[in-house]
């Protein structure tokens, strides 16, 4: 898939015909290993697996790196594609320690109302306690499962859709409800093939994907890949944007 430049984005092109490259031998090897994994564990024990480090996680740098950063560049982005405005509801998934909010409110972004949405009740309780205000608000729960209080003109995710398992589909599937028509979502990812459960600690899953796979799985759940753009949370950590629309309303 050859991509187009507009503005400093890049624009995807609909693949006739995805064909598969060469991975490396690092990551033919990590692949296997992985099959040998979920050969000798059930998917619910994996799924049960990827959640560990996230539910049980508190609000500080150990959530990115080690380091507090600035979500400017996130937002930034999602601002050159014009996600944000004075009437749009905002859904952001895995606030953490609030980096991305917090550049929102640093940066004079203007929306409607903002909710987050995190899995970990230690996040959710400090979030609640610092940025307590007016149109802002924050929901405890996982997203393959949560209802939602309102409906989203606006879904951000940053640093979280790479480390839902087996993919991110069944979290969008389940988010993509709550977005009104014609709303927009922008979320990073990895690049390339690797899938894997962290070797340091066994439970922080880590998957990356192709722009052939993101096209599919946005397919699936009826949302039109509006492009791909680039974001830099700090030298060592570049990441893919991807942004779509849904189409219609679903059941």
């Amino acid at each position: 898939m050859t991509p187009e430049r507009e503005g400093g984005r890049t624009l995807a092109k609909v693949p006739t015909r995805i064909r598969a490259g060469a991975g490396s031998v690092r990551e033919m090897a990590v692949s296997s290993v992985f099959r040998l994994v979920e050969h000798f564990a059930s998917s619910s024990e994996l799924w049960s697996r990827s959640r560990i480090r996230w539910q049980e996680t508190r609000p500080d740098p150990d959530l990115t790196w080690g380091h507090d950063r600035s979500g400017d560049s996130f937002v930034r982005a999602a601002q050159e594609w014009h996600a944000f405005g004075p009437d749009r509801s905002v859904l952001e998934v895995g606030p953490g320690y609030g980096r991305i909010l917090r550049s929102c409110i640093a940066l004079g972004v203007p929306f409607k109302s903002y909710c987050g949405l995190d899995i970990s009740a230690a996040n959710v309780s400090y979030l609640q306690q610092r940025f307590g205000r007016h149109a802002v608000s924050f929901v405890n729960g996982d997203v393959e499962t949560t209802t939602l209080p309102g409906t989203y003109d606006v879904v951000l995710s940053s640093l979280t859709f790479k480390h839902l398992y087996p993919t991110f589909e069944a979290a969008l599937k389940n988010i993509v409800r709550f977005v009104n028509s014609g709303g927009m979502l922008l979320f990073d990812l990895r690049e390339g093939r690797t899938r894997l459960f962290e070797h340091t600690d066994g439970v922080t899953y880590i998957r990356c994907y192709t722009k052939p796979e993101i096209f599919q799985i946005l397919g699936r759940l009826r949302l039109r890949l509006e492009g791909f753009d680039t974001v830099v949370h700090d030298p060592d950590h570049k990441r893919l944007l991807v942004i779509a629309t849904k189409l219609e309303r679903m059941n």
